[in-house]
């Protein structure tokens, strides 16, 4: 994000906000099957609109090698908008044409007996239905880079990996979206996009999706959706490094990718924390567990004291 973009976002807050609630269409997000108006409140709360980026930061632990290493990552989420012609961020936000999106940013960089492997993996999706616009993964370590990119767009997903590892190489492919636009949705935007789960629902929905798989890996992945489905298991007490809080607790079962055929995913109960991911456990042998958060113009400014 620009220095404009922040000067201009803050002036503009009060009216963006007050346009987002009276234009607002009444449907909510049918990914998740969202019921009740106030789900939506962590999506158009004013503080995203201050110009800086939601941070959270976890303690983690992944396996490579065969190993559980241990490690800091970092998520940063942060509303902007995107130019549909290059699908990268708009040069003017006011242009009519730039789609708002939340940038979904996980940072890694884990030490092995080696060297240090880099994962950065970017999901932008659409503030408005929470359906995936543009997904971003990379990975870096001494052997090689390797690289990802789906963009969605008119009912069209364009698929393109860049692998280093031996008959791998280069993929494109593109495919028509199956199904409904709603049920369809990648693996690494779930950290974000469950937070609209409709969680006090007096009858908690079973979500079918249509799932990409997990991207964060340094070799060619999944680029067609997978059936899999969503539900709650309840309300959970748990602590973490950040402290003990209430939480939801979200089961996501899928295809079998990276050891697992189960996500597990903990959200904050507490809606002044914009029911932010607490703790996770999914594939690769992968466990996030809250540990700081805070807002962060991650981009300009140095990072926040404790």
């Amino acid at each position: 994000m620009s220095k404009l973009d922040s000067h201009v976002v803050t002036v503009g807050v009060v009216l963006t906000t007050v346009l987002c609630l009276i234009l607002r269409p009444n449907s909510h997000n049918l990914v998740l099957g969202a019921s009740n108006a106030t789900q939506q409140d962590w999506r158009t709360d004013p503080i995203w609109y201050e110009g800086k980026a939601e941070w959270a930061l976890y303690d983690a632990v992944r396996t490579i090698y065969g190993k559980p290493r241990h490690y800091e990552a970092t998520i940063f989420t942060n509303k902007q908008h995107m130019d549909p012609i290059t699908t990268t961020k708009a040069v003017d936000w006011r242009d009519p044409n730039a789609i708002e999106v939340f940038k979904h940013n996980v940072s890694e960089m884990i030490e092995t007996d080696n060297y240090t492997y880099r994962f950065l993996t970017t999901c932008f999706v659409r503030t408005d239905t929470l359906e995936p616009y543009k997904v971003v993964a990379s990975s870096q370590e001494d052997c090689g880079a390797t690289y990802k990119q789906f963009i969605v767009a008119d009912g069209q997903v364009e698929a393109h990996i860049y692998s280093y590892f031996p008959d791998e190489g280069e993929s494109h492919t593109p495919y028509r979206r199956p199904g409904q636009p709603r049920n369809f949705a990648f693996h690494d935007a779930l950290t974000l996009t469950l937070r609209d789960y409709p969680f006090d629902a007096d009858e908690p929905p079973v979500t079918k999706l249509k799932l990409i798989p997990d991207q964060t890996n340094n070799r060619e992945t999944g680029q067609r959706p997978e059936e899999a489905t969503v539900r709650l298991l309840g309300g959970e007490t748990i602590t973490v490094p950040y402290g003990t809080l209430d939480t939801y607790h979200l089961v996501v079962e899928h295809k079998d990718f990276g050891g697992a055929s189960q996500s597990d995913y903990w959200f904050a109960a507490d809606e002044e924390m914009r029911h932010v991911l607490v703790k996770y456990q999914g594939p690769y042998g992968v466990r996030y567990e809250l540990k700081r958060l805070d807002w962060w113009a991650y981009w300009s400014d140095p990072r926040p004291q404790e």
